[in-house]
């Protein structure tokens, strides 16, 4: 230090390029910490637009995965009409056979007993031409 308390100013120069590192090191540290965050709000926002981009397509699944539940649960609708329109048709099919074999059998029961009546009139033909 000098008479009057100056200090040598090569030792300021000192002073002044150690100061001026030290700012031009926290520069490059704000500007590394900056570059920094740029790049996490990069990679945030890519994974956000991603995450975007999967619930719309998911949202599309489920859309089609719907349709294709209701086209799914139309066709069960269809075959269950269509089975239960088979069961009453297979019912009334055996309605009408029960109805035809009654009908035969009375038929058959007329018939015999035309025949008898038949048979009795050539009887009493045959025993009154006697």
């Amino acid at each position: 230090m000098g008479l009057f308390g100056k200090s040598d100013p090569s030792s300021q120069n000192k002073e002044d390029r150690q100061i001026e590192k030290i700012v031009a090191k926290e520069e490059r540290d704000e500007q590394k910490n900056l570059d920094h965050t740029v790049k996490d709000l990069s990679s945030a926002e890519k994974a956000y637009n991603k995450t975007v981009k999967a619930i719309s397509k998911a949202q599309h699944q489920l859309e089609r995965a719907v349709e294709k539940e209701h086209n799914a649960s139309k066709a069960v609708n269809r075959a269950a009409h269509n089975h239960d329109a088979a069961i009453a048709n297979e019912q009334n099919a055996e309605k009408t056979v029960e109805l035809h074999k009654e009908h035969e059998v009375k038929l058959g029961q007329d018939l015999e007993q035309k025949r008898r009546q038949l048979e009795d009139a050539q009887q009493r033909k045959a025993h009154n031409d006697t």
